[in-house]
This record gives C-alpha cells, structure tokens and sequence, in this order.
C-alpha cells in the first residue's frame, strides 16, 4: 500500500502556471507605472548620451518662464510651438506659458525633431470672499491630471477633495493646489 508523502514533486504544468502568474503579474505592474510616468508620453526612450531635450513633460503655470536646451551636441537649434496661443518658445528655447491648455515645443537639430509636451495651468480664482457658511468651487483649468487639495487653516475655512471649499469662520486663509509637484494659490476672506 503506498502512502502519498507532502514531499512530491509538483507537475511541471504547476510550475509552469506559478511562473505565467508571476510574469503577467510583473508586466501588469510595469504598465501601470508607465503610464503613470512621463515615459508613456515619448515616442522612446532616451539614452543617457544621445540627441535629447532636458525635458520631456513640463507643467507651467500661467504667465511662467522655463528653458530647454538639446543635450549632446553643441550646433544651432530651431525652436517652434505646435500652439502659440498656449505656449510660445524663443530661439534660445525659453518657453513662456500663455493660456491653459497644452502645446507641444518641438526641437529641429541635424533633420530630427525633438518634443517637449507643455501643460499650463491655473487656478480660475486667485482670491475669494465667502460669508460664513458659503461654499465655492475652485477648479484647475489645463490638467486632467489628479489634484490635491489642502487648506492652511482649517478653522476659518475647509477644502475637500474636488476643490469646494466651504467657511467656518471669519479670518483669512490658503487654499493651496498641487498638481504634478505644482502648488496653485487662493487666498481666501472670510466674514
């Protein structure tokens, strides 16, 4: 009579099916991380020594300045705008954000265009006056991206989590924004 003993070796369909789990579960992970990431809007990825811009995916708030600039080569660089109206480049490659929306600054050097996604953002009020118990929703025009909200005294006033921020009582307070490492201000009066 022979006993079954808990030392037996596993078919190799188990193992197999162990490893296909493990593997579909890694490349699940991977994807998400990628598109949570500026990766999944590049067309490839960039080598450390190669043709590149210093920036891929910028935020900018309304009215702000940045610079790009071509790693890896030291020749002339056009710079142009896919949309003036919400992001303007010069020839030296300083981005100036305009309006909400997003543009794309392209880079031509050596036949090859090299691309930067612009979002500009803002904030659609920038100062508010409530009576005690109002509510106002503040909003981001410019990004699809998650926001956070935060409020610097929750005593005078509260924010929650989609931008309605209701009054307490009579002061001053911020109501503080952040989008993709972005902070976007509203000071807020209440009477």
């Amino acid at each position: 009579m022979k006993h079954f003993c808990c030392n037996q070796k596993t078919p190799f369909i188990f193992k197999l099916y162990k490893y296909f789990i493990i593997v579909l579960t890694v490349l699940l992970l991977l994807s998400y991380l990628l598109q949570n990431s500026s990766a999944y809007y590049r067309k490839s990825l960039t080598m450390p020594f190669s043709l590149h811009l210093n920036k891929q995916n910028i935020y900018m708030i309304k009215g702000e300045e940045t610079h790009l600039f071509v790693f890896g080569l030291n020749k002339r660089v056009s710079f142009y705008s896919t949309n003036f109206r919400v992001a303007g480049v010069n020839f030296n490659g300083r981005v100036f954000a305009y309006q909400t929306g997003k543009a794309f600054i392209i880079a031509k050097v050596d036949g090859k265009e090299l691309k930067c996604r612009v979002h500009v953002i803002d904030i659609n009020k920038e100062t508010i006056e409530l009576k005690v118990g109002n509510t106002y929703r503040l909003s981001i025009s410019g990004a699809m991206s998650f926001k956070s909200w935060k409020s610097e005294n929750n005593y005078v006033a509260t924010v929650n989590m989609f931008g309605k921020v209701k009054a307490k009582h009579t002061g001053k307070t911020v109501i503080i924004a952040k989008v993709k490492g972005r902070s976007l201000k509203c000071t807020v009066y209440v009477k």
